[in-house]
């Protein structure tokens, strides 16, 4: 049974838990748009709305936040169901937990020759938040030998880019953030 977050306010958005908004949050400040719950589906008679999609580098991502896999094992088996059934050319991710450099993420969808990383035979694997080789833009990637950066986007390598700081500074400003009580409708935005 999936317990009940502290619904939190942020950017005029009224998240049901601070969780999805620490989310948002890491996801602005490496600059990747996102929707929060953008449109719902319907997987052959269930319901089920993800928590966001959101741009990075490499294309559409469609996530599901949960704050641990023992959580809400009916929510997880929705995303499971959605992933061979999202909108295509995308990937599908569940983000369990805090946002994290050093976490790998469970990624459905994508090619593991990275020619095109939004079509593929692949799912299930653990990926990890990471920089281009220009360190400015960001996607999650394989470990191993793209530890520091993802697959090539197009930007020129820059030894010594300030990506990974980037990446630091974006998990810390998400979990340091503290919300207020107060919407935006009442005058004191959070």
């Amino acid at each position: 049974m999936a317990r009940e977050g502290i619904p939190a306010w942020y950017r005029n958005t009224l998240f049901r838990s601070h969780l999805e908004a620490r989310w948002a949050i890491f996801l602005d400040r490496l600059e990747i748009r996102w929707e929060y719950e953008p449109q719902g589906f319907d997987l052959d008679g269930t319901r089920y709305l993800p928590d966001f999609v959101a741009f990075p580098a490499l294309g559409a991502l469609w996530a599901e936040v949960k704050p641990d896999w023992q959580e809400d094992p009916d929510g997880i088996a929705k995303w499971r169901e959605f992933a061979p059934q999202r909108p295509q050319p995308s990937r599908t991710v569940l983000l369990v937990g805090k946002p994290s450099a050093d976490a790998e993420y469970l990624v459905v969808g994508g090619d593991e020759n990275a020619d095109d990383p939004l079509k593929g035979p692949w799912e299930d694997d653990g990926q990890l938040w990471r920089p281009c080789p220009a360190g400015y833009h960001f996607d999650l990637a394989f470990p191993g030998k793209y530890r520091t950066k993802f697959a090539d986007d197009g930007c020129p390598d820059h030894f010594g880019a300030d990506g990974v700081d980037r990446l630091d500074a974006a998990v810390r400003a998400a979990l340091g953030h503290r919300f207020g009580k107060f919407g935006p409708a009442d005058g004191k935005a959070a």
